[in-house]
């Protein structure tokens, strides 16, 4: 068993490298200019096909990291593991023009078993927020001397995004409440390039870079309380809270002009102590009735707002704390499973619908960024092999469709096909030989 626990922190530690790869590569969204990008989503296998419902989720043979408390309900023999990957489609539209997109990404990797009674353990790796974006923008102008036009192309791309890793305990206090912490490193980086040229050569070019390495920690508590309604049915209500405070990274701003062979002038600017983390909190709440039918509700907040976060004004660097709003979700889910007594297979797959709404935390141009509606359907599927019969393929499919409340602005829609693999082993069985 130790051999597989430490295979498995190798495993986590060369993560990094791939989930760069796949992040810088995933996406096309102008929205992902602001901030520290597009978040990721924090769903799961077993909750992607509900939009992401999970503060008041557990159960003995899935893991659910948005709510820490949960891990003390994790199954005493068994090892769970846990991948996740998602294909999609984005389809950007601005007036009547319209592109579309074809990304993957690596959503997250984490596991999970008990230390002892009452008490277990998780520890993954998954994306915070995604840097991706790359368009031009051109027209012409009049020439100085009015004896003509010239063009002007501006190009912008940028890249990046913010990966944490966790480490995190679940222990329950009594039979009703448990009780978990997430602890956390976070760390990533972005990068903004734009350009200025002109058909004109007598008209110097501009180049600037905007980045930023960002490194820092996370602390996520949670709680969730059970009681129960009948022998057949109960209630968990859940909360959680994430720890905000100043992050000392430093972000830098380089400005160049520029003529047809060399450098004419630069200018750099350095922003130490640029950054800052919001609190954060969630509640909400899993019906259960007849370990058949589960509805859950959440809602989260985000507080943004007040944050600090260089921006650049007159070509100058300084700390903003008026890029922000605090944001807000709210989101709907049911799984259903026909007869989780029955020796069938088809009465053991989790049938799942949900709906989530919530606003962007970045402002776009001094106004709201873009709201976000998603809509989602998926399954989980048991696998049945020589390891185990509690093995699951969780299947989903999302329409995420994301607009600004303001006219003439840009409008996202994804389709998503997530995969997730939930591999539960009876690693910690007590073999007897007579």
């Amino acid at each position: 068993m130790k051999r597989l626990i430490i295979s498995f922190l190798a495993a986590v530690l060369l993560i990094p490298i791939t989930d760069t790869q796949a992040q810088t590569s995933g996406g096309n969204s102008p929205y992902s200019r602001y901030g520290f990008g597009l978040l990721s989503d924090e769903a799961q296998g077993f909750n992607k096909g509900m939009s992401g419902v999970a503060l008041g989720f557990k159960g003995r043979e899935r893991l659910n990291f948005v709510n820490p408390a949960s891990y003390a309900a994790i199954d005493s023999i068994t090892l769970l593991f846990d991948v996740g990957i998602s294909l999609y489609n984005n389809h950007i539209t601005e007036g009547n023009k319209s592109v579309n997109t074809l990304n993957s990404t690596l959503d997250y990797i984490s596991a999970g078993f008990r230390l002892r009674k009452n008490l277990g353990i998780s520890l993954g790796i998954r994306p915070l927020s995604l840097v991706s974006y790359d368009f031009y923008v051109s027209e012409k102008q009049d020439d100085f001397d009015g004896s003509g036009e010239y063009n002007k192309t501006s190009n912008y791309k940028g890249d990046g995004g913010l990966r944490n890793a966790w480490l995190g305990l679940g222990w329950n206090i009594c039979r009703q409440l448990a009780l978990g912490v997430n602890g956390g490193f976070t760390w990533g980086s972005y990068s903004h390039n734009s350009s200025i040229t002109f058909s004109n050569t007598n008209i110097h070019s501009i180049a600037r870079l905007y980045k930023a390495n960002i490194n820092s920690y996370t602390v996520d508590a949670g709680l969730q309380y059970t009681f129960n309604i009948n022998k057949k049915d109960e209630i968990t209500l859940g909360a959680t809270y994430g720890l905000g405070h100043n992050i000392s990274s430093s972000a830098t701003f380089i400005s160049q002009r520029l003529n047809t062979s060399s450098v004419l002038g630069a200018d750099t600017f350095r922003l130490k102590n640029a950054f800052e983390q919001p609190h954060k909190w969630g509640i909400g709440f899993a019906y259960c009735k007849d370990k058949k039918l589960t509805i859950g509700i959440d809602y989260t907040c985000q507080l943004w707002k007040g944050c600090r976060f260089p921006e650049l004004q007159d070509n100058i660097l300084y700390k903003s704390t008026d890029a922000f709003s605090n944001r807000h979700k709210i989101a709907a889910g049911v799984e259903y499973m026909p007869d989780p007594e029955s020796y069938k297979v088809s009465d053991h797959i989790c049938y799942r619908a949900g709906f989530s709404y919530a606003n962007s935390y970045t402002k776009v141009n001094g106004n709201n960024g873009p709201d976000d509606y998603t809509v989602s359907a998926g399954v989980g599927i048991p696998l049945v092999n020589v390891f185990s019969n509690r093995s699951v393929l969780n299947i989903a499919v999302q329409w995420e469709h994301l607009t600004a409340s303001s006219s003439n602005t840009i409008k996202e829609d994804y389709i998503k096909l997530c995969l997730g693999l939930s591999f539960n082993a009876n690693w910690f069985n007590k073999w007897r030989i007579e």
